[in-house]
């Protein structure tokens, strides 16, 4: 999953805490990695937790899945 880390990183997302919870201060999301689970899941972002317990939005199971969301949804 560090492709997918420096992907997110690349568009400015970032994990504050280290702990695989990305968030970017422009959007209303967290993306939460998983690598235990090789899981990637957007979430609502409540403010507070960063996405810990937002809403599930999507799940992706490849840094591709997530790459092409981004494409489609955020234009970047």
């Amino acid at each position: 999953m560090n492709h997918c880390e420096t992907f997110l990183r690349s568009k400015n997302w970032i994990d504050n805490d280290l702990d695989a919870r990305y968030i970017n201060v422009n959007h209303p999301y967290a993306i939460l990695i998983s690598e235990d689970e090789g899981m990637i899941t957007l979430r609502g972002n409540t403010g507070f937790d960063n996405g810990q317990n937002g809403e599930e939005i999507f799940s992706f199971t490849s840094l591709q899945e997530l790459q092409e969301w981004f494409e489609n949804n955020i234009g970047e």
